[in-house]
């Protein structure tokens, strides 16, 4: 007799910013994934928000999404149309396809009040609805993807604002190749042209992928 392995959940939802009405919502479903017997990451308790650059909150999310990549995994989204655009959730999702986890939407907040770009949704979308029709954002991340395996190496330009698709890409990319390298060790991120001012005293992407450059300078 065999015993069914658990599956390995991430609970991509807002973490900043989250309203209370969100924030129970989000404690519910992760309330009921745990009765489940699910081994369960959640970013707003299980990664070290107290992090003055970033780096370690992004590299604890990250290695929990490698190590699931090889178990039963599940990705539940909570997604928020509204508020203030969300960065992580579109690094998230970046890690997420790159590196080929299932996708689950599960709940949509604020979906009559849109604000910002909406390529990350879009996407979601795309993957979620498992059809056969065209998928023109899924075919550009796996051209990415495929890029950053011929040259083993990216340069990702950062725009601090992320009012446009343009700019809503970037941290689509950031995730696509953060989860390469989690799979590709030797495969090298660089930070290429950043626009805007990076405050000092704020966790930011572009500080993690200069620690992420820093590091791999020290390991050749």
């Amino acid at each position: 007799m065999t015993t069914e392995k658990p599956s390995f959940v991430y609970i991509l939802s807002p973490v900043r910013g989250v309203t209370p009405e969100q924030s129970e919502i989000i404690k519910s479903h992760v309330e009921l994934v745990e009765k489940r017997g699910e081994i369960v990451f959640n970013p707003i308790k299980d990664a070290p928000q107290e992090d003055k650059t970033g780096y370690n909150i992004v590299m604890a999310e990250l290695n929990f999404l490698n190590k699931m990549s090889t178990e039963n995994n599940r990705v539940d989204i909570l997604w928020n149309l509204g508020g203030k655009p969300s960065e992580g959730s579109r690094v998230d999702v970046g890690m997420s396809f790159s590196l080929g986890l299932n996708i689950k939407l599960v709940k949509i907040f604020n979906n009559k009040e849109l604000t910002g770009p909406q390529l990350a949704f879009k996407t979601i979308k795309e993957i979620t609805r498992k059809s056969k029709l065209k998928t023109p954002y899924q075919d550009r991340m796996n051209n990415k993807l495929e890029d950053f395996t011929n040259k083993n190496e990216t340069t990702i330009d950062w725009d601090m604002e992320m009012k446009s698709e343009d700019q809503e890409w970037q941290r689509i990319n950031l995730g696509l190749a953060l989860g390469h390298m989690a799979k590709n060790p030797g495969f090298k991120i660089r930070l290429g042209k950043l626009t805007g001012e990076d405050d000092p005293n704020k966790k930011s992407y572009p500080k993690v992928i200069k620690e992420i450059e820093r590091r791999q300078n020290l390991t050749g």
